[in-house]
C-alpha cells in the first residue's frame, strides 16, 4: 500500500526542476562532454528525489528497505559523477589515484555504491516515512560525503596554480556548487534527529541551478572570438569562404600563414595544433587568438587527442557565431589516438559546418605519414594545396 507523504509535492517539484535544468543545458551543447555529464547528474538527482518520495510513502517495510537501498546506490553514483564533472571544468585535470583511467574510477565508485546499499538492514517508520533502524548507514554515508568534499578541495588545490583571472572564478564557482549537496545532506541527516523533514534534494537543486548557470554563463570550452592583424612577409594561396583545404606539406607553416592572412581580412581564427601555443604566438605575433594544444597531459587550453567530441563541440560552436577560420595541425596525431573512421567523421562534419556557415577550414598534413587510402579519402573531402 502507498500513501503519499505530505511532502510529495516538494519531492515532485525538485525532481522535475533538476531534470528540466539538465535538459536545457544539454540542448545548449549536445556535443560537449561537460553538458552531457551534467545532464546525467541531473537525471540521477531527479531519480533521487523520486526515491525519497517512495521511501516516505511506501507502506511496507520490505518495500521501503528496497527503495532506500536503491536510493543509497544512486546517491553514491551521483557523487561519483559530480566529482568527475569537477575534474573537467574549467579544464581537465587528472583524478587522484586513478589519473585518466576512467574505467577504474567508475568500477570503484560502483563497488562502493553496491557495498553501501547492501549495508542497509531493517527500517522503522516515523512521521516523515521510513529510516534505517541502525545509525550505521548514516554514519558511513557521512564519511563518504566528507571524503567527497575533501576530493573536491584537493582537485581545486591541484589546478589552482595554473589558473588565472576568469578561470579561477570558474573553478571556485563549480567547486562550491558541487559541494553544496554534500554539505546540505550532512546537515539534513544531523537535523533529522531533532524532527526536521528529510528533504535531501534541496541542496541538489541549489547545486544544479548554480552549475547550470556556470555552464551557460561561461559557455565552457567555446573559444573567444577576437580580431588580430599580423604582418606577413610572403604571399599565400588564395582562399574562398565556405571551402575546406588540405595543405599537403612537410611543415604547417603555409597553413598558419594562410590563416593569419584571412585574419588580416577581418575574420576570427581558432587554431588546433600539435605545436605548443607559445611557439605559435611567438612565431606569428598572436596575442589573443584562441589556440588549443593537442596533448595527453591535462591543463588549460589543452585537449586530449582522443577527445574528438570536445574538438567537435569547440569548433562547431565557434563557426556558428560568425564566419571564421579553423586551422588544424596534428591530423596525424589524431589518427594515431583514434579510430580512422572517427577522425574522418569529425573532419566530414566540420567540413559541412564550415560550408554552411561560410567559414574556412584549413588542415595541414605531411603526406609522407599517410597511407594511400588515407590520402585518397582526405583529398576527396578537401581541396588540396601543395607547394
Amino acid at each position: 500500500m502507498v500513501e503519499l507523504s505530505p511532502l510529495a509535492p516538494a519531492f515532485i517539484v525538485l525532481a522535475l526542476s533538476k531534470v528540466t535544468l539538465g535538459s536545457y543545458v544539454l540542448m545548449k551543447g549536445r556535443l560537449s562532454p561537460v553538458n552531457r555529464y551534467f545532464f546525467l547528474l541531473t537525471l540521477l538527482a531527479g531519480a533521487g528525489s523520486v526515491l525519497d518520495l517512495m521511501v516516505a510513502s511506501l507502506g511496507s517495510e520490505r518495500q521501503a528497505a528496497l527503495a532506500f537501498r536503491v536510493l543509497v546506490f544512486m546517491l553514491i553514483i551521483e557523487m561519483g559523477v559530480a566529482y568527475r564533472l569537477s575534474t573537467m571544468v574549467p579544464h581537465t585535470v587528472a583524478m587522484p589515484l586513478f589519473g585518466s583511467k576512467r574505467w577504474a574510477y567508475e568500477a570503484s565508485v560502483t563497488s562502493v555504491a553496491l557495498a553501501m546499499s547492501l549495508s542497509v538492514g531493517g527500517m522503522v517508520s516515523d512521521q516523515y516515512g521510513w529510516v534505517p533502524d541502525s545509525e550505521l548507514p548514516f554514519a558511513a554515508l557521512t564519511v563518504l560525503l566528507i571524503a567527497y568534499l575533501a576530493l573536491l578541495l584537493t582537485t581545486l588545490h591541484r589546478r589552482w596554480g595554473g589558473l588565472k583571472g576568469l578561470l579561477k572564478r570558474q573553478a571556485v564557482l563549480f567547486t562550491c556548487a558541487l559541494a553544496v549537496p554534500a554539505v546540505v545532506m550532512i546537515g539534513t541527516m544531523a537535523l533529522s534527529t531533532a524532527g526536521f523533514p528529510r528533504i535531501h534534494g534541496l541542496g541538489e537543486l541549489v547545486s544544479v541551478a548554480a552549475v547550470a548557470y556556470g555552464i551557460v554563463r561561461y559557455q565552457l570550452f567555446i573559444p573567444p572570438r577576437v580580431n588580430e592583424e599580423v604582418v606577413l612577409h610572403r604571399p599565400v594561396p588564395s582562399l574562398a569562404k565556405g571551402r575546406a583545404y588540405l595543405f599537403e606539406m612537410e611543415t604547417p607553416d603555409r597553413m598558419f600563414e594562410s590563416a593569419v592572412h584571412e585574419m588580416n581580412g577581418g575574420m576570427s581564427a581558432f587554431f588546433i595544433a600539435r605545436t605548443h601555443p607559445d611557439q605559435l604566438r611567438a612565431r606569428y605575433r598572436l596575442t589573443h587568438t584562441p589556440i588549443i594544444w593537442l596533448a595527453t597531459t591535462p591543463g588549460p587550453d589543452r585537449v586530449n587527442p582522443s577527445n574528438v567530441q570536445m574538438l567537435m563541440h569547440m569548433t562547431t560552436e565557434f563557426v556558428r557565431r560568425a564566419p571564421s577560420v579553423i586551422a588544424l595541425e596534428g591530423l596525424e596525431y589524431l589518427m594515431v589516438n583514434n579510430d580512422l573512421n572517427r577522425v574522418l567523421k569529425f573532419l566530414g562534419q566540420l567540413r559541412d559546418e564550415v560550408i554552411v556557415e561560410g567559414s574556412i577550414l584549413l588542415v595541414a598534413v605531411d603526406a609522407r605519414t599517410l597511407t594511400d587510402r588515407q590520402r585518397a579519402i582526405l583529398e576527396r573531402e578537401l581541396e588540396v594545396i601543395k607547394e
